[in-house]
Parts: C-alpha cells; sequence; structure tokens
C-alpha cells in the first residue's frame, strides 16, 4: 500500500458510485470518505467491503469545504487527493500523477486533466488558462496554469495557513482555494496527460436527486455572488450575477404561467440565493433525506 497519499472524498448518497470506485483503490491507498447524508448504514457497508478505508458521519451535513477541510486534517500523509465520486479514478493514474507532484516538489495544486460529461449549464472559467509547459524529463506534459476549478492533488507542508473558505457549501470552494494559492505565489499545474472522466450531476443516488438539484439551484448562486465579491469587489460581483438573476425571475414567472410548479420552485431558489449572498447572509438551505 502507498504510505505517501490519501485519498478524500466528499459524498452524499454515493455508495453505489464509491462502490465501483473504491474496488480500484482501496488496497493501494488510505481512503478518507466524509459521507454527508448521516447515513450510518453506507459507513457500515463500505468499511466492511474495503480495506483501509474510513468513512466518518459529521453530526451535520458540511458541505464540500468543510468536508475537504476536514479530509485534509485527519489524514496522516502530506499528499492528499480531493475527489468526489462522480470522477472516475484509476490506482494507476493517481500513481502517476503522485509521481509528477515528486518531480515538481513546490506547488500549490496538481491536477490531471477531466474529461466532462456533463457540468451544471451556468459553469464558467475565471481566468485565462496559461499553456506554459514545464521542461521536464517526464513523458508526462505538466503546464502552469492560473485557475483549476476541479478535483487535485495538494501537499500539505506547501499549503500550511490555506484551507477551504467554509462559508461555501457548495460550488465555487475549489476556484476560491486556487484562487488564493495563486495570490501567495503557489504555482498550479495541470497534467495533460493523466486523464481522468467527470461524469457530473450523476454522483447522487437517483432517488436523491431532486433533493440534491434544489440545492443546488440555491448553492450555485449564492457561492458565485459570494466568490466575486470576496476576491473582487461588490459592484463587480453584481455585475456576474444580473445574468442568474433575469433567469431566476423568468423561470418563477413561466413557471407559474405554465403551471409549472417545479420551474418555479428553482428558480425561487435560485433567486433566494442571490438575495441571501446579496444581504450577506450565510447559505442556509439544506437538502433534506
Amino acid at each position: 500500500m502507498n504510505k505517501d497519499l490519501t485519498i478524500v472524498f466528499s459524498s452524499y448518497q454515493s455508495e453505489h458510485l464509491l462502490t465501483k470506485i473504491l474496488k480500484n483503490l482501496h488496497r493501494k491507498f488510505n481512503i478518507i470518505v466524509i459521507e454527508n447524508s448521516l447515513d450510518k448504514e453506507i459507513k457500515k457497508s463500505l468499511e466492511k467491503k474495503f480495506s483501509n478505508t474510513t468513512v466518518i458521519i459529521p453530526e451535520k451535513n458540511l458541505g464540500l469545504a468543510k468536508s475537504y477541510n476536514l479530509g485534509i486534517k485527519k489524514s496522516k500523509t502530506n499528499y492528499v487527493f480531493l475527489n468526489n465520486p462522480d470522477i472516475e479514478i484509476q490506482s494507476q493514474s493517481i500513481l502517476q500523477l503522485l509521481n509528477c507532484a515528486k518531480k515538481i516538489k513546490k506547488f500549490g495544486i496538481i491536477s490531471p486533466t477531466y474529461k466532462i460529461e456533463k457540468i451544471y449549464k451556468n459553469y464558467e472559467i475565471f481566468f485565462k488558462r496559461k499553456s506554459k509547459y514545464l521542461k521536464t524529463n517526464s513523458k508526462f506534459k505538466i503546464k502552469e496554469v492560473d485557475h483549476i476549478d476541479n478535483n487535485f492533488l495538494i501537499n500539505k507542508q506547501n499549503i500550511k495557513g490555506t484551507l477551504f473558505d467554509e462559508n461555501f457549501f457548495l460550488y465555487f470552494e475549489t476556484s476560491d482555494f486556487a484562487y488564493n494559492l495563486r495570490k501567495r505565489n503557489k504555482k498550479l499545474y495541470v497534467v495533460d496527460n493523466i486523464k481522468f472522466h467527470h461524469y457530473g450531476s450523476s454522483s447522487v443516488n437517483y432517488q436523491f436527486k431532486n433533493i440534491v438539484n434544489k440545492s443546488r439551484s440555491f448553492h450555485y448562486n449564492w457561492s458565485k455572488f459570494y466568490f466575486y465579491k470576496k476576491n473582487f469587489n461588490y459592484f463587480y460581483a453584481l455585475g456576474k450575477i444580473f445574468p442568474n438573476l433575469v433567469k431566476s425571475l423568468k423561470k418563477i414567472i413561466l413557471g407559474l404561467v405554465l403551471i409549472k410548479r417545479n420551474n418555479s420552485l428553482h428558480g425561487f431558489l435560485e433567486l433566494t440565493g442571490i438575495l441571501t449572498s446579496l444581504l450577506y447572509l450565510k447559505p442556509f438551505y439544506r437538502p433534506k433525506n
């Protein structure tokens, strides 16, 4: 078993995907799963099936930022790969990424390239990517970028003093983390020829999808405004969130006119997320089982 790396998963009712992923990983790496649905049966099931796997059931749903921070603190290795269950990873690819990290040594984040099957429709890139490739003797194409917005590998010694902003519950937490590392002159790297597959919203058990989608409607908009307000300024954030405000109002009106209750509900949650963030209030909405 590799003693240099821990893989941390933030999960919400994703046992079906974790079971598939951990078959390839549990004998080779230490695994920590933060199960935010608070379902103790998932803990029993995963820990029984897979060695070197610890499932932590928190007292409440922590969201991604707090889950990742908890996983980083609980891990006993310097290298930690932060992952969601909707990303398919193979042990060989993780080892290759770890070897790249060891060659670079001083870095903030190193990430594989992702094949994205489905992404949230309002997803956006915040910064223009650089394409500055490192000169190494390795077969891997490693380039420095100025933004990373997906799952990645860190070295805890390199990021001392930087954790995820726990005001984020869902969305933009990795963007904010990467942005703050860049402000501290920590370099971000992507390895072009190590590829993982990102399945997007399929991480949640089917019966819980509607519950989680409601939460996403609220949190995407709250987090988007908060991210730009925190890292730029209030008025810049207003400009960035304005199209989302218009879309949410359209959903509410069309839902009422066409009697599509689900459309109106999602529009209302999106609008509530925006207004909550505009008023400097915490993101209160949580999925309910």
